[in-house]
């Protein structure tokens, strides 16, 4: 049935895309659930929640990306990447037997409230702000007008917060002419934590301290590192957990 399921999606790209040729999965199931690590080198590798893409349900039928999401947080699907060279990003859904799977079902099912999560902030406006960063910049909606806000929001003691800053500067200094970007991150520590905090490890995106009130109430932000992609209308374009989709939402989405 999962691979009579694969075929079926010749028939329903009736763009053209792949019609009458039968579509073979970047990896074979049995590849990916052959263990965990497997799996999450495919997860790092091949599922990209963040970026636009075209899903299908189980029985192949088109689905719109929240549908797709909600239905991984169950934990019985796969999000099943497919071949498709057009430039797009296909998947399907390949049912799983959690019980079979446990680990990565409940990767795939904790995981999956967050890319929901992020999904839902898109399309909403950036909250109204006044912040003032630990040097004594300031940041507001008159002084930032016109400008691409890029947000991360993270606090010290975070591993992967700390672990993806080397890759945030590169990102920063690649657009260091773009003078519409504004690159700023929210933290709840105190001014003289972070200050200490930047004494053993760099990170150059302007800091705003106490900021745990608007990151919890304002942004609705659970689970850290996040970044906020929000464009020059003020409007939130993307929410990510990782820099290469910063990369892809300044490139697609603004």
């Amino acid at each position: 049935m999962k691979k009579l399921s694969l075929l079926i999606l010749s028939i329903v790209f009736l763009s053209g895309v792949g019609y009458g040729k039968p579509l073979e999965p970047v990896m074979q199931p049995k590849v990916i659930l052959k263990d965990f690590d497997s799996f999450l080198f495919y997860i790092g590798a091949y599922y990209k929640p963040y970026q636009d893409f075209i899903s299908y349900d189980a029985a192949s039928r088109l689905i719109t990306k929240k549908v797709f999401l909600e239905k991984l947080k169950t934990g019985d699907y796969l999000p099943l990447r497919l071949k498709v060279n057009d430039g797009k990003l296909y998947y399907i859904l390949y049912k799983i037997d959690p019980d079979r799977y446990k680990k990565i079902s409940s990767y795939i099912d904790g995981y999956a409230y967050q890319w929901l999560e992020n999904y839902e902030k898109q399309g909403k406006k950036f909250p109204a702000f006044n912040f003032t960063d630990i040097n004594g910049n300031k940041y507001n909606a008159a002084n930032t007008k016109g400008k691409v806000l890029v947000v991360k929001c993270w606090f010290i003691g975070c591993q992967r917060c700390e672990e993806e800053m080397p890759e945030l500067n590169q990102l920063m200094a690649r657009h260091k002419n773009r003078k519409d970007i504004i690159f700023i991150s929210l933290a709840p520590d105190s001014k003289v934590k972070l200050h200490a905090f930047l004494k053993r490890k760099r990170f150059d995106y302007p800091i705003v301290a106490g900021q745990n009130s608007f990151i919890e109430n304002k942004l609705k932000v659970t689970a850290y590192p996040t970044h906020l992609i929000v464009n020059k209308q003020g409007i939130v374009v993307n929410v990510v957990d990782d820099p290469e989709d910063i990369e892809w939402a300044l490139q697609h989405r603004i």
